[in-house]
């Protein structure tokens, strides 16, 4: 939903014609999702013809600028600033399909009067104290803008005719269906979401995707007067020559972790004695899943992101290093405290694991889950019988 900069128009927009002809026709502009990341989900814009005055632009929420000091710092934490921007139509519809994205546009049933309130809306929105806002994935974004505007000046008139959302999909399962194709990035998307992303979106909350905003006009209808017309009075479709396209990775999150563990398993039992190699084995293992939760909690209370808090992924990723490593590090500790502590921590962890975190990453972070339980038993059976306080 984040989109490419193309290049806004060099006269203010607040200064250009402030009064459209009768001509005047106003499309909601979906483009499919591309090969890039930030690309992954499509894109949502506004396009205004009027060729009695020569206009044909698009109105774009989705823009950043990458050249912002503190970029990705300003980015993980919410803080970076989108802002709308205006370019030509054609040269935006141009660059779309060179990315190889399919464009749809459908031209919305406005009346003249809406039209116009619809661009006044856009001119004061554009102007440099108002063009600016805060990004939010689910909530305020490209697309749910866009259907701001709309809602603004249409919205008594609009009526859907069919549920927003029928089978009662949360925001995770709603974007999940778009990350398939890049099973890394799901993963690491998946880690990184709290439990707001597992809440069911109501009404138009469900509006957060381009495609989904796209679809629902498609069906909704528009009340004037004693008169219901469909909202979209005409759609065309834009192929590009090489649509863009994700070549899956033949390894998944899920093959990788489990591989992993039926290795390390036999190996980390063979080869007990090979005491230096596990010692820093151990932590690396636990360095990285602790840094992981180190960046989890880090999101959770400093990010401006609402999905990014209550992360119960938190319980593998931190938790259990502390648990797990942390704990059977002191040398003080007695075998059998040792041990008791390490069946307790680990039911614990896995039937927190298990209950708390959404059912679909627990098949990926599970071999890691059970590759430190496996890690710190070893610990207790090889390294701390073998103190010499204990003999």
């Amino acid at each position: 939903m984040l989109a490419i900069f193309f290049g806004g128009l060099t006269t203010p927009l607040w200064a250009q014609q402030a009064q459209l002809s009768s001509e005047t026709k106003v499309s909601l502009i979906t483009a499919s999702p591309g090969d890039e990341l930030y690309t992954i989900f499509g894109h949502t814009a506004l396009r205004i013809t009027d060729p009695v005055n020569d206009i044909d632009r698009t109105n774009n929420y989705g823009t950043f600028d990458f050249d912002t000091d503190g970029f990705y710092r300003k980015f993980a934490l919410g803080n970076l600033k989108y802002f709308l921007s205006v370019n030509e139509y054609e040269r935006a519809k141009q660059a779309y399909l060179k990315a190889g994205r399919t464009i749809t546009e459908q031209r919305l049933n406005l009346s003249p009067e809406q039209i116009q309130q619809l661009f006044r809306y856009l001119q004061t929105n554009v102007r440099p104290e108002n063009r600016y806002y805060s990004y939010e994935f689910f909530y305020d974004n490209c697309t749910t803008r866009v259907y701001d505007v709309i809602n603004a000046v249409a919205g008594a008139s609009i009526r859907f005719q069919k549920p927003l959302n029928p089978t009662k999909k949360s925001f995770r399962q709603f974007i999940n269906h778009y990350l398939e194709p890049v099973p890394w990035t799901k993963f690491g998307i998946n880690v990184l979401l709290g439990a707001p992303a597992d809440r069911i979106p109501n009404g138009m909350q469900t509006l957060f995707l381009p495609d989904l905003l796209k679809e629902r006009f498609a069906n909704a209808r528009m009340q004037q007067s004693d008169t219901s017309l469909a909202l979209v009075a005409g759609q065309s479709v834009y192929v590009p020559a090489n649509p863009a396209t994700f070549t899956m990775p033949f390894i998944t999150p899920a093959m990788a972790f489990w591989l992993l563990l039926g290795l390390l398993v036999p190996l980390s039992f063979i080869f007990h004695s090979r005491k230096t190699f596990w010692h820093w084995f151990d932590r690396f293992l636990f360095g990285v899943v602790g840094l992981i939760g180190v960046l989890i909690l880090f999101l959770w209370l400093f990010s401006s992101y609402p999905s990014t808090k209550w992360n119960w992924n938190i319980l593998w990723t931190l938790v259990a290093p502390l648990l797990l490593y942390g704990f059977l590090n002191i040398d003080k500790t007695s075998l059998g405290w040792a041990t008791t502590f390490w069946i307790i921590s680990s039911s614990a962890i896995i039937i927190l694991v298990v209950t708390l975190i959404y059912v679909e990453p627990v098949f990926s972070v599970l071999p890691i889950l059970l590759l430190m339980i496996y890690r710190g038993y070893m610990r207790l059976n090889f390294d701390y019988k073998e103190r010499e306080f204990f003999v």
